[in-house]
């Protein structure tokens, strides 16, 4: 499974993408989570809790005249993997693109790009928590997923922006979208059809997972039998069924 979460600030796309990502792992997968939203998130909601800022080191990439910032010299997505990732509950690996003000610099992001494009080691699944807005999607930052999940809460505002980011996405064929409905506390909004897009889950209001997010830890380790980890569980389901990239037994 290679699947993208974006959303707007807050529709809580960090939660949902950290706890997919230890879901799949406690299945037996292999998990590589990429925390490529440049403010902090997806490392305390996979319950790391605070971690150092930067993401790979600058010097892994170089700029050249006539080609801009390149990779120094040749090497692996995997092997950066290897080297470079941090251990996360329940076996997962994380990797992150380093965080604002100052950690997203030229060569570190070109070579967390080289990851995100060419890391496909067999047998692996890749869960990317992208930063909020459309900038990230329209650079295709979104390009390894076969399966992207917009997240929004069920407002008119939130529903205005999932279009407004599904614009933003390339086109790409064996790429599929559906749309994740968070912190739901009533009955659908009556302008959900106008997303035109599946809706893959819902998931309540719960206030566990608030109580998690406000203490910078997982809501799989605060509330794991929950009304709102249970709604993620059956996200997992729907998105087996839906991705394309998903090889069943």
């Amino acid at each position: 499974m290679r699947v993208a979460f974006v959303g707007k600030g807050g529709s809580g796309k960090s939660t949902i993408a950290g706890t997919i990502a230890r879901l799949l792992a406690r299945d037996g997968a292999k998990v590589l989570a990429l925390d490529v939203d440049t403010l902090p998130g997806l490392a305390f909601s996979l319950g790391m809790g605070k971690i150092g800022d930067g993401g790979l080191p600058e010097g892994l990439a170089e700029k050249r005249e006539g080609k801009g910032w390149v990779m120094r010299e040749e090497i692996s997505a995997e092997a950066l993997v290897d080297e470079h990732a941090l251990d996360a509950p329940d076996g997962v690996r994380f990797l992150q693109l380093g965080k604002l003000p100052g950690r997203v610099r030229p060569g570190s992001t070109t070579a967390f790009r080289h990851v995100v494009d060419s890391f496909r080691r067999p047998g692996w699944s890749l869960v990317g928590d992208l930063a909020a807005g459309p900038r990230q999607g329209s650079f295709g930052w979104a390009g390894f997923a076969t399966a992207v999940v917009l997240i929004t809460e069920p407002t008119a505002a939130g529903l205005l922006a999932v279009g407004r980011l599904r614009r933003a996405l390339p086109a790409r064929a064996g790429t599929v979208l559906g749309l994740v409905l968070n912190k739901v506390r009533e009955a659908r909004p009556p302008a959900l059809e106008a997303a035109g897009l599946p809706v893959w889950a819902e998931v309540p209001y719960d206030e566990a997972v608030a109580a998690a997010e406000r203490e910078g830890r997982a809501p799989l380790d605060v509330a794991p039998d929950g009304p709102g980890v249970m709604a993620m569980r059956e996200l997992l389901s729907a998105l087996r069924d839906a991705d394309p990239g998903t090889i069943t037994a």
